[in-house]
């Protein structure tokens, strides 16, 4: 069996089982490829158990994933599920890990990003960090939308001007999910052909505003405790639905088909 037949028949059973074609690229694969130009907007999308969960239910959520180029596996609780129900093995390419790494290959005079942020700190530092590495500021597009913008259209239509005059190549939008990922499925043809993130705290990692998992806690796989802890109100409830949610499939639920493989 040749090694392309070999990767259709992965992606064939990951797709009837979990509904999804994960991409198999390394990090620094993606990273070349979100180099090259883009000809449309080609959407990236970082898939941890709770967007899973989501995706059973919410066909908006649905709709914005049909909508992407890439779909890696964000987290290993997916990676093991993964090996062990399929015998296949799956790279883990999280946002935390991709947005910084991109952003350190982003080269002045060629690439235009743009930072839609949870806070105006974050992308007024990240933008500063690109400066410093020579980037001209009028090169940097950067908004901090107000609470409710995704549902107002004025506010929306400017951002998607201010992204398209910008001339932007890669855009990051670090607004939580599914809200990210609903506004650029709601906004596609209007959007530049540029590469899309939605990467939710990984700007406010990058920008330092949030403090990211120490490594040793990255390695042990316990990445999820910590962020737990730092935010328990509003991740312990999400992380119990989670479990029970990967409880059902190791039972042998069956999952939603949302993006067949590519062809």
């Amino acid at each position: 069996m040749t090694t392309s037949s070999m990767a259709e028949q992965r992606d064939a059973i990951l797709f009837s089982r979990y509904g999804l074609a994960f991409d198999c690229a390394t990090l620094d694969q993606l990273v070349e490829r979100a180099l090259q130009q883009a000809a449309t907007p080609q959407l990236y999308c970082t898939c941890n158990v709770n967007h899973l969960r989501l995706l059973q239910t919410n066909a908006l959520f649905q709709e914005a994933y049909g909508k992407a180029a890439v779909v890696t596996v964000d987290g290993r609780p997916i990676r093991m599920l993964v090996r062990l129900q399929t015998r296949h093995d799956v790279p883990v390419v999280t946002g935390a890990d991709l947005f910084p790494a991109l952003l350190d290959k982003l080269r002045p005079g060629i690439d235009r990003p743009f930072f839609v942020a949870s806070a105006p700190e974050a992308a007024q530092a990240l933008a500063a960090q690109l400066v410093a590495r020579g980037f001209a500021a009028d090169a940097i597009g950067q908004d901090s939308p107000p609470y409710g913008f995704e549902r107002d259209a004025a506010y929306s239509a400017n951002l998607v001007g201010q992204i398209a005059a910008l001339g932007t190549t890669h855009l990051f939008m670090g607004v939580g999910a599914p809200k990210s990922e609903l506004w650029v499925a709601r906004h596609f043809a209007e959007l530049p052909p540029a590469h899309i993130f939605c990467v939710g705290a990984a700007l406010d990692f990058s920008s330092q505003r949030k403090s990211r998992a120490p490594r040793w806690v990255q390695r042990m796989s316990l990445e999820w405790l910590h962020r737990m802890l730092s935010e328990p109100r509003r991740l312990v409830p999400r992380y119990a639905g989670d479990a029970l949610f990967l409880a059902g499939i190791l039972a042998g639920r069956r999952l939603a088909p949302i993006v067949p493989p590519r062809t």
